[in-house]
């Protein structure tokens, strides 16, 4: 490609733009999430006909009919598609240039971040941080949601602010795997694995707790899915051995409250009987298990955002604390 023509390319882009209604992108953005043209319309605040009407505009300026009706509602186009992730991107970067500020006032800002976080994360992290959040940058909200499909794409458009990944470790302080192109992580905190019962669990009363006690008790498994084994389960088929499970939840506060009513046994990363209270007591695992880093992800097109930067050093912050906090309690295992 001739140097000399990029500069005459961008100009007749910038025109081409010029002879859009931009008011057509946002409908194509909200279309594009909520895949219904009433939803769409409420959420704009427009009548169904007037989205219907944007929606022919759109159709005739792409030349592509965009949304097609399928089985399950509304589907995209591979046209659509191609088209979600860049004008998703290009909307928040404009929206963000137009409010930007040359610093992040954290106690004038009025910002909401969004954390995609597996709920022990929620439990642990989320009351201290909030709190530091609400002392400094009282006009900052936050917004929790799951991972969810497409977690790296909606780091890209900035629908997600800052995801929270756990990855086993192959060796001891191990740095996690590379992440997805784009995107950049850090580790928050390290921690290994141990095993909750009640506080009146018989287990708690041997005085050696071996393999053989272990697996002749029943055993919960926290598994978002609803199915499918854990690391447990892989370390005792290389073992040649299984053991029982007889419940098996979607989130680790459901399994500890379980636990502490029951005489199931939950092996669990340590840091969960920091919550636990009175009602659960740790054992040390009778199975070598591989600990696992707690890491913080965002896309690289907003690593040199003020307010970015701002809430990465609270949430690292508050996470050293946790580890610290938590040493004591790793060191009676």
């Amino acid at each position: 490609m001739n140097p000399t023509m990029a500069p005459h390319t961008e100009m007749n882009a910038v025109h081409d733009l010029a002879q859009v209604d931009l008011n057509l992108l946002v409908a194509f953005d909200v279309l594009a999430r909520e895949r219904s043209v009433t939803r769409a319309a409420e959420r704009l605040g427009l009548t169904q006909s007037a989205l219907s009407h944007a929606l022919r505009r759109l159709r005739e300026l792409l030349g592509d009919p965009l949304l097609v009706r399928g089985q399950s509602g509304m589907v995209l186009t591979p046209r659509a598609e191609a088209l979600v992730v860049p004008l998703r991107s290009g909307l928040l970067t404009l929206g963000r240039a137009l409010h930007a500020q040359s610093a992040f006032d954290a106690q004038s800002a009025r910002r909401t971040f969004t954390l995609a976080t597996p709920d022990l994360f929620d439990v642990l992290v989320l009351p201290p941080l909030l709190a530091r959040v609400r002392t400094e940058a009282p006009g900052v909200s936050l917004n929790v949601v799951s991972h969810g499909p497409g977690l790296a794409q909606r780091l890209e458009t900035g629908d997600v602010d800052f995801a929270v990944i756990p990855r086993v470790e192959q060796t001891r302080n191990a740095p996690p795997p590379p992440p997805p192109q784009g995107l950049l992580q850090t580790t928050l905190f390290r921690d290994g694995y141990a095993c909750l019962v009640r506080a009146d669990h018989p287990a708690l009363k041997k005085r050696t707790f071996t393999l053989e006690h272990y697996l002749a008790l029943s055993h919960a498994l926290v598994a978002p899915r609803g199915e499918g084994l854990g690391q447990v389960d892989e370390a005792l088929a290389e073992r040649g051995k299984t053991r029982h499970i007889a419940l098996r939840v979607p989130h680790f506060l459901g399994a500890l409250a379980i636990v502490a009513r029951s005489d199931l046994i939950l092996t669990a990363p340590t840091v969960l009987a920091a919550v636990g209270g009175s009602g659960v007591a740790p054992l040390p695992s009778p199975l070598p298990l591989p600990r696992h880093s707690v890491n913080l992800l965002w896309h690289e097109r907003f690593d040199n955002d003020p307010g970015h930067q701002w809430l990465r050093d609270r949430i690292g912050g508050v996470s050293r604390e946790l580890e610290n906090k938590l040493e004591p309690l790793r060191r009676k295992k």
